[in-house]
C-alpha cells in the first residue's frame, strides 16, 4: 500500500514539474489587452450590459425613509 502511494505521490510530482513549465513558457504580460475593444458597437453586447445593470440594479436594497428624514417633511 505504502509503494503504491509513494507511486501516485511520484506521477503527482512529475505532473506539477511538467504543468510549471508549460506556464513559465508563457509569455508573461497582458493577453487581456487583445481582447479589450472586442465588443465595441456590438448590439448584443450592449443588451448584455444593459441587462447586466438592470439586474444589478434590481437587487439593491430599496432606500427606507428613517424618521429624521420624515420629521421635516
Amino acid at each position: 500500500m505504502i509503494k503504491a502511494l509513494e507511486d501516485g505521490v511520484a506521477v503527482l510530482e512529475r505532473q506539477v514539474r511538467e504543468l510549471l513549465c508549460i506556464i513559465a513558457e508563457k509569455e508573461p504580460g497582458h493577453a487581456w489587452r487583445a481582447t479589450l475593444g472586442m465588443s465595441a458597437g456590438d448590439p448584443a453586447f450592449e443588451e448584455m450590459v444593459r441587462l447586466g445593470r438592470e439586474y444589478r440594479d434590481k437587487q439593491k436594497p430599496k432606500k427606507k425613509r428613517g424618521a429624521l428624514t420624515d420629521a421635516g417633511s
